[in-house]
C-alpha cells in the first residue's frame, strides 16, 4: 500500500484563525486563496505534522513562538496519513502555544529528511534553490551530499576522510594526541642527550683540573710524592694522606698548652700590687649608690618604658624582652619598627582608597559599555536581518582582524596585491548589502566598546584584589592608631633609656670590679707555682733564667705560637688533599654516570627515530589509499552528474521552456585533489558552454530552472515517498510555461502515481489547472480547496471533489 496523505486538521496555526479541515484524499489537491488567506500556512502545517519541523524556518531557532495565531491562547495541527509503516492510518499531531510546542511526527528522521529535501518545496525556497545547490564557498555542497547518498558513496567518503590525516602532521596530532607526545618526547631527548654531552664534556675538564690541583697539594704536602694522573687508585692516595691522628693530637696538646700559658699571664696581670682592703671598700660604696639610683629608674622611667613595650609586643612578637644593657637601642629599634608599620599601614589604607575609586570608575564603565554594547548589538541585528548571511559573517570577523593577517585561513591577503584585507572585506561588505558603512561603523564602535569594556573588567579584577575587606580595614586602621599611640609614648622617653642604660653600664662595671679585686686577693698566694711548672714544661728553663714572670709566659707564648702554626700547616694541607680527593671521585662518578646516560640517550633516540620512520611508511601507505579512493569517488559523481541528472534536468527544462536558447546544466571542475565541487552553468543549444544561469536566464526561467531541478532530483532517487508537495510554483510564468508545467503535473499525477498537492493564488491559473488535472479514468480523483475568511477573521475551507465520469455524448 502506497503512502496517501488523507486529511488535515487545523486550529489557530499562524495566519489562519479558528479551526478547518481540509481533504487531502486525492490523486491531485488544488489549494487556492488571496495572499495572506493561508495557502503557505496549510502547506506548512502539513511539514510540520510529518516532519516534526518546519525546515526553511531551522536557522530562526525561535520560530516556534510565532506559530499560535495572535491573539489566541494555543493551536494544534492533526494529518492523517493511510500506509505508513505498514500500518492503514497514521496521524501526526503538533500542538503549540505561546512559550509551548510538542509535535509527534507521522515520519521517522529519514523519510522525514527525504520529504523535506526531495518532495517539498515551499514558496521561499523556489526562488534560492539555485543558490543553494551552487554554493561555491563550500567543498561538499548540497548537490554533492545528495550524488553521495544516491550513489551510496559513504563507504568511499569514511575512507577518504578517516585517511585525509595521513597529509598532514598537524592532523595527525589532532587524531592521535599520542603522536604529539611521541614528538615531545623525542624533542626532549635531543635536548637531554645535548645537555648530558655539555655535562659530560664539563665533568671531563671539571676532573682535569682537580687531577692539576691535587698534584699541587701533594707537592707542598710531600715534594718527594709522584704526581697523579686520570684514573689514579683514590682509595690508595687517600691511606697515604689520612694520617691525621697524631697531628690532631699534637694540635690539642699545644693549644691546651697555650690556653694555659695565656690564662697564667692574664691572671698575673690582674693580681693587685699592693693591699686590695681599701680599694675593696671604695668600690663597695660605689656599687651601692649606682644600685640605688639604678633602682629608682626601674621603678620610674624604666617601668614606662617596659609598659610601652609590652603593649608593643602585642603587634611586634620579636621584640625582645628590656635588657638594661641595651635598652637605649631596644628603644630606638622599636621607634623605628613603629615608624614604617605606621607608614606601611597608611600606605595600604591609601592603596585601598585608590582602588575603591578605580572599582567604583570601572564598573561605572563597565555599566556603560556594556549596555552600549547592547544598543549596538541591537542596532546590528535590526540593520543586518535583510543582509545575506555572508555580510553578517564578515561584518563579524571584521573587528578581530589585525593587519592583512586572515583570522579564518591564516593567510596573508598582502599576497594577491590588492589592497589591504580590512579594505577588501569593507567593499565586499558594500557590495553585499547598502547597510555595509553603517555597520562597519558599529562594528567598529562595538570592537572600541569590547575593548574598553576587557581594560574595565581587568582594572576591576585589580582594584578587588587591592580592595580591603571591611573587618581588615578596620583591623588596619586600629592598629595603625595603636601603634602610633606607643610611639607618641617612646618617643619623650628616649633620653631616658640613656640614662639607665648608662647607670646599669656603670653598676655592671663596679660589680665585675670588685668581683676582681676580691679573687685576686685569693689568687695572688698560689699563682707562682703554676707559673713554674707551665714555663718549665713548654721551655725547659725554670723562670730564674728569666728577668721575670711575664717574660717567662711570653717566651713560652712564642714557643707555643711557633709549634701552632707548623702543626696547623701540615693538618691544614692533609684537608686539603683529602678534600680534592672526594670532589675528584665525586665529579669523576658523575662523568661515568653522564656518559652511561648519554649512551641509554642514544639508544632510546635511535629507537624513536625508527619508530617515526614506519610511521612516515604508513602515513605514505595511507595518502596512496586515499588518492585511489578519490579518484575512484570522483570518477562516479562525474559519470552521475553528466549521464543521469544533467539528462534529467534538461528533459524537464526544455519541456517547459522549449524556446530558451541557453539550457542550465552542473559542470564539475576536477580540481586536481580527486575533489569534486558542482558548480552550475548553462549551455547553448548550439553546444557552447556560457555563464550561470542568473546571467545569461530570464526571472521567469530562472524560476522554471529552480522547479525543474527539484523535480529531477525528485527523479533521480528511489521513490521513498510518492508525494509532490509544491507552495505557489508558477513564479513569472508566461502561459506556454504553464501549459507545459500542467501536463508535466498530469505525467508525475497519473503517470507515475505521485499524490500532488499544489497551493495557487491566481484564480485563472487555479481553474486552468482544475481542468487540466480533473480525472482522466476510472479511480483517478481531484479535490480543490478554496481558502478564505469568513466576516468574524475565521479562516474557512471550501473543498469540491471531483471524480472520473464518462462522456455520454462521445460514447453514444
Amino acid at each position: 500500500m502506497n503512502p496517501r496523505l488523507k486529511s488535515l486538521s487545523i486550529h489557530n496555526f499562524r495566519s489562519m484563525r479558528g479551526s478547518v479541515v481540509i481533504p487531502l484524499d486525492a490523486q491531485v489537491v488544488l489549494v487556492h486563496g488571496t495572499n495572506g488567506m493561508g495557502k503557505t500556512s496549510v502547506m506548512s502545517a502539513i511539514e510540520l505534522s510529518l516532519t516534526g519541523s518546519i525546515a526553511h524556518l531551522e536557522d530562526q531557532s525561535k520560530y516556534h513562538e510565532f506559530l499560535t495565531h495572535i491573539d489566541t491562547a494555543g493551536g494544534s495541527i492533526q494529518l492523517a496519513v493511510e500506509g505508513i509503516n505498514g500500518r492503514r492510518t497514521e496521524a501526526g499531531q503538533v500542538t503549540f502555544g505561546p512559550g509551548s510546542f510538542y509535535a509527534t511526527s507521522a515520519l521517522n528522521a529519514a523519510d522525514a529528511s527525504f520529504f523535506s529535501e526531495r518532495c517539498y518545496l515551499p514558496q521561499a525556497v523556489l526562488g534560492r534553490l539555485l543558490d543553494i545547490y551552487d554554493q561555491k564557498k563550500t567543498t561538499n555542497s548540497r548537490l554533492t551530499e545528495f550524488v553521495k547518498e544516491l550513489l551510496r558513496l559513504d563507504a568511499l567518503d569514511a575512507l577518504v576522510d578517516g585517511l585525509d590525516h595521513a597529509f598532514n602532521v598537524t592532523r595527525i596530532r589532532k587524531l592521535a594526541p599520542v603522536y604529539r607526545q611521541l614528538e615531545e618526547a623525542r624533542d626532549l631527548l635531543d635536548k637531554q642527550l645535548e645537555r648530558e654531552r655539555s655535562s659530560v664534556e664539563s665533568a671531563r675538564q671539571a676532573t682535569t683540573q682537580r687531577i692539576s690541583r691535587l698534584n699541587d697539594l701533594l707537592a707542598e704536602l710531600d715534594p718527594t710524592v709522584v704526581p697523579v694522573g686520570a684514573g689514579f687508585d683514590v682509595a690508595a692516595l687517600r691511606a697515604r694522606v689520612e694520617d691525621r691522628d697524631r697531628d690532631k693530637a699534637e694540635l690539642a696538646s699545644v693549644t691546651q698548652q697555650s690556653s694555659e700559658v695565656s690564662s697564667l699571664l692574664s691572671r698575673l696581670e690582674r693580681t693587685p700590687a699592693g693591699s686590695p682592703d681599701a680599694m675593696i671598700a671604695a668600690l663597695e660604696r660605689e656599687e651601692a649608690a649606682i644600685g640605688l639610683r639604678y633602682e629608682t629608674w626601674l621603678k620610674g622611667q624604666g617601668a614606662q618604658i617596659a609598659q610601652a613595650l609590652d603593649a608593643l609586643r602585642e603587634f611586634y612578637s620579636e621584640l625582645s624582652p628590656l635588657n638594661g644593657a641595651s635598652v637605649k637601642n631596644q628603644v630606638r629599634d622599636a621607634l623605628s619598627w613603629c615608624i614604617d608599620e605606621v607608614d606601611r599601614c597608611q600606605r595600604l589604607l591609601d592603596q585601598h582608597g585608590a582602588a575603591s575609586q578605580q572599582l567604583t570608575a570601572a564598573r561605572t564603565t563597565i555599566a556603560r559599555t556594556t549596555t552600549r554594547i547592547s544598543e549596538i548589538n541591537q542596532a546590528l541585528k535590526a540593520g543586518a536581518k535583510d543582509a545575506r548571511t555572508l555580510a553578517a559573517a564578515l561584518a563579524g570577523i571584521a573587528p578581530h582582524i589585525e593587519g592583512d593577517l586572515c583570522p579564518v585561513c591564516n593567510r596573508d591577503f598582502a599576497e594577491v596585491d590588492s589592497g589591504s584585507l580590512t579594505a577588501h572585506i569593507a567593499v565586499t561588505i558594500a557590495k553585499l548589502t547598502s547597510e555595509a558603512g553603517r555597520l562597519q561603523a558599529f562594528s567598529t564602535e562595538r570592537a572600541s566598546e569590547s575593548e574598553r569594556l576587557t581594560t574595565a573588567r581587568r582594572d576591576e579584577a585589580t582594584a578587588e584584589r587591592l580592595v580591603l575587606h571591611p573587618d581588615a580595614l578596620v583591623d588596619l586602621r586600629q592598629r595603625q592608631s595603636a601603634i602610633a599611640s606607643i610611639t607618641s609614648r617612646l618617643e619623650p622617653l628616649q633620653g631616658d633609656a640613656a640614662y639607665g642604660e648608662g647607670l646599669f653600664v656603670r653598676l655592671d662595671s663596679a660589680r665585675r670590679g670588685l668581683a676582681a679585686m676580691r679573687r685576686g686577693e685569693l689568687q695572688s698566694a698560689s699563682l707562682l707555682p703554676e707559673i713554674n711548672a707551665a714555663v718549665e714544661r713548654v721551655t725547659g728553663q725554670p723562670t730564674t733564667n728569666f728577668s721575670g714572670l711575664r717574660e717567662a709566659l711570653e717566651a713560652a707564648t712564642e714557643v707555643l705560637s711557633g709549634r701552632l702554626r707548623t702543626i696547623q700547616a701540615a693538618l691544614s694541607s692533609r684537608v686539603a688533599v683529602e678534600t680534592e680527593l672526594e670532589q675528584y671521585a665525586r665529579e669523576d662518578q658523575l662523568l661515568s654516570d653522564g656518559m652511561a646516560r648519554t649512551a641509554e640517550f642514544e639508544e632510546r633516540l635511535a629507537t624513536m627515530r625508527r619508530a617515526f620512520s614506519s610511521i612516515g611508511e604508513v602515513r605514505e601507505q595511507a595518502k596512496t589509499i586515499a588518492t585511489a579512493a578519490t579518484q575512484v569517488r570522483s570518477g562516479i559523481v562525474r559519470d552521475v552528474f553528466s549521464g543521469s541528472l544533467n539528462t534529467v534536468w534538461r528533459d524537464l527544462f526544455v519541456r517547459l521552456a522549449p524556446n530558451e536558447q541557453f539550457v542550465p546544466q552542473f559542470r564539475l571542475p576536477d580540481r586536481g585533489d580527486g575533489k569534486v565541487e558542482a558548480v552550475l552553468e548553462t549551455i547553448h543549444r548550439s553546444g557552447q558552454a556560457s555563464g550561470p544561469p542568473g546571467a545569461m536566464l530570464s526571472q521567469g526561467n530562472l524560476n522554471t530552472a529552480a522547479l525543474t531541478l527539484f523535480l529531477a532530483l525528485n527523479l533521480s532517487v528511489p521513490s521513498q515517498l510518492p508525494w509532490l508537495v509544491l507552495d505557489d510554483p508558477v513564479q513569472s510564468m508566461d502561459d506556454v510555461h504553464i501549459a507545459q508545467f500542467a501536463a508535466l503535473l498530469r505525467t508525475f499525477s497519473k503517470g507515475l502515481g505521485k499524490q500532488v498537492v499544489i497551493a495557487v493564488h491566481e484564480r485563472a491559473l487555479f481553474e486552468y489547472l482544475t481542468l487540466e488535472l480533473s480525472p482522466a479514468f476510472a479511480g483517478d480523483t481531484l479535490i480543490t480547496v478554496e481558502i478564505s475568511r469568513n466576516f468574524d477573521g475565521d479562516a474557512v475551507a471550501d473543498p469540491h471533489f471531483y471524480a472520473f465520469e464518462d462522456d455520454k455524448v462521445v460514447a453514444a
